[in-house]
Parts: C-alpha cells; sequence; structure tokens
C-alpha cells in the first residue's frame, strides 16, 4: 500500500508539472482570446455614437443620410475592433466573425458595407430609403 501512495504523489506532480508547462505555453496567447463584453466606457461611447447616427438618420439631407451610413460603418469595424477579430480591412474583421454571427445578421451587415462602399468608392445616386436600410443593417445588430 506505501508504494501505491508513492506513485500517486509521483502522478501528482508529473501531472502538476506538466499543466505548468501547459499554462506557461499558453499565457502569451491569453490576450488573443474574443472578448464578449465591452467596458462601460466603451459602452457609453456605443450610445453616444448610436444617437448620433440616429440623428443624421433621421434627416432628409442626402449628405446627412450618407454621412450616417459612413459613420455606422466606421461603428460597425470598431465593434469587431473591440471583440479583437482580426484583419486590415473591415471585410477581413466581418469575415473572421462570420462564425459567430448568425447568417441573417452577417448578411445585414455585409449589405449596409456594400452601401458604404458604393458612397465611398462611386458617385451613385442611392435612394434615401436604401441609405436608411443601410444604417439599420449596420447598427441594429451591436
Amino acid at each position: 500500500m506505501v508504494k501505491r501512495n508513492q506513485q500517486t504523489i509521483l502522478e501528482k506532480i508529473v501531472i502538476g508539472f506538466f499543466r505548468g508547462v501547459w499554462w506557461l505555453v499558453k499565457l502569451p496567447f491569453r490576450g488573443l482570446k474574443k472578448s464578449k463584453k465591452l467596458s462601460l466606457a466603451d459602452q457609453q461611447y456605443l450610445i453616444s455614437k448610436k444617437n448620433e447616427i440616429a440623428k443624421l438618420s433621421n434627416s432628409d439631407n442626402q449628405f446627412e443620410l450618407r454621412h450616417a451610413v459612413m459613420e455606422a460603418d466606421k461603428l460597425a469595424d470598431w465593434i469587431l475592433k473591440k471583440k479583437n477579430y482580426q484583419g486590415s480591412t473591415f471585410a477581413d474583421r466581418l469575415r473572421a466573425a462570420e462564425k459567430d454571427i448568425p447568417a441573417d445578421v452577417y448578411n445585414s451587415i455585409w449589405q449596409g458595407h456594400k452601401i458604404r462602399n458604393l458612397i465611398a468608392h462611386e458617385d451613385s445616386n442611392i435612394p434615401d430609403a436604401q441609405l436608411k436600410q443601410a444604417i439599420n443593417n449596420l447598427l441594429s445588430h451591436n
């Protein structure tokens, strides 16, 4: 019976050693996990930006609506960054988040981002209703 207790102690020492090694290996990667919650300051920022965008989106002025789409896109990207999705562009970060977002939400955000790209890269005449829909697509899921 003494040998069994010694073996158990030896097993505990070996297991403890490997747990310690595993902890050391994982240590540098701790900050890379996706954070699920925003800090209080981040939540306040999010609310203030949403209010600012809501004000712009209630306008019938084409310039203000376009500006609201751009700001909504920036805010959606900010959230992706805050949740540690990696990529050099909004599109890259959104693709990285795809597995964590319901398909309908993901597609909705893409549609809003496409309108943002039309505004940024083309001089398209986009109807007000489509601009407002893009804002809703980008913000309603945050």
